[in-house]
């Protein structure tokens, strides 16, 4: 096998940006949690529960649910990303970890969108900030992303555009290091 190219991520960049469609209900990769959006158009909550028991939900959170929802289930359903948020909102990460069974609990020191702006500008200039999560690492440990935005200040303006980087989850950092995030997805063996 061979690692993720650059040309392989920019394909997924461009498919991922062209997909417009509003994630109502899902399940993770593994299949063990299914997730399910109700509500009101004023007030959306997420709901998890097993697959197949209903009757055993659970509430993950309140939504936007403005059109840029998705659900991010980590490959082993250890965490999960809520990318949410609307076109003038902006779009961004919320990260949750697994307490037990299909309860969750949100990291809010985890701050990925301000990271992401910080590391990308050294400082916080974006009015509104586009943060989309592109795909999990193969071991649940980071996962790349992509930063967007438009602002300044009074003295100048800045437009970033699929700014990329990884989200660390043990750290807590962004880092770049494309190689940490491929070396789980490579598989070798002797002959």
């Amino acid at each position: 096998m061979k690692t993720i190219s650059v040309a392989a991520i920019v394909c997924l960049m461009g498919w991922h940006c062209c997909r417009a469609d509003q994630q109502n209900e899902g399940n993770s990769v593994s299949g063990d949690v299914h997730f399910v959006v109700r509500g009101t158009p004023d007030d959306r909550r997420i709901y998890l529960s097993g697959a197949g028991h209903p009757q055993d939900e659970v509430e993950l959170c309140h939504t936007e649910g403005s059109g840029n929802l998705e659900m991010h289930f980590a490959p082993d359903d250890s965490s999960l990303v809520v990318q949410d948020g609307g076109s003038s909102l902006g779009v961004s990460l919320r990260l949750f970890q697994r307490d037990r069974g299909v309860s969750y609990k949100e990291i809010t020191k985890a701050d990925i969108d301000g990271k992401a702006e910080r590391a990308a500008l050294e400082q916080e200039l974006l009015d509104h900030r586009y943060v989309k999560l592109l795909v999990w690492s193969a071991d649940s440990k980071s996962f790349l992303f992509s930063l967007s935005g438009h602002g300044g200040d009074q003295k100048s303006q800045v437009r970033i555009n699929r700014w990329l980087g990884i989200y660390d989850l043990a750290s807590g950092n962004i880092t770049f290091d494309l190689g940490k995030t491929n070396r789980a997805a490579l598989e070798m063996s002797a002959k």
